[in-house]
């Protein structure tokens, strides 16, 4: 039964985050993004999570990085519908290989996940990172 479980949401997953984003075909002018990393490791209930993620694109174009919140709650997958959007124009839009920051709060424990991905000024979708998150009381 919790194998199922486990199933149902690994599925339920994949499934969220590919109606969202269909990254571009990787190549020439892709951009790319790797090392997501969550600060603190094990957050509090109202307490600033740092996400940190770094890009690479060759064309040194991105245009802008779309952050989805979502969450477990009483063993149901709730998707964020509309993504926390950064405007990356004005500071990183030059850049062939950079860093993205931005904070996060969140006012109820559980399970979240943040999905990233940035956005070149051709459109071009990078690839997806996806992160959990064990947010507590205490």
């Amino acid at each position: 039964m919790r194998a199922m479980l486990v199933a149902v949401i690994a599925c339920t997953l994949s499934a969220c985050a590919s109606w969202r984003i269909k990254p571009t075909e990787a190549g020439p002018g892709v951009p790319l993004i790797h090392n997501l990393q969550i600060e603190p490791a094990k957050p509090k209930v109202g307490e600033t999570v740092k996400v940190t993620f770094d890009f690479e694109d060759t064309e040194a174009d991105v245009v802008e990085a779309r952050i989805f919140p979502s969450e477990f709650r009483e063993w149901v997958y709730r998707p964020a519908f509309a993504p926390k959007i950064l405007n990356l124009k004005n500071d990183k839009y030059g850049l062939a290989i950079g860093m993205v920051e931005t904070s996060l709060k969140w006012d109820t424990e559980g399970i979240k996940i943040v999905e990233v991905f940035v956005v070149d000024e051709k459109n071009h979708t990078s690839n997806l990172l996806r992160a959990r998150i064990a947010i507590t009381h205490q």
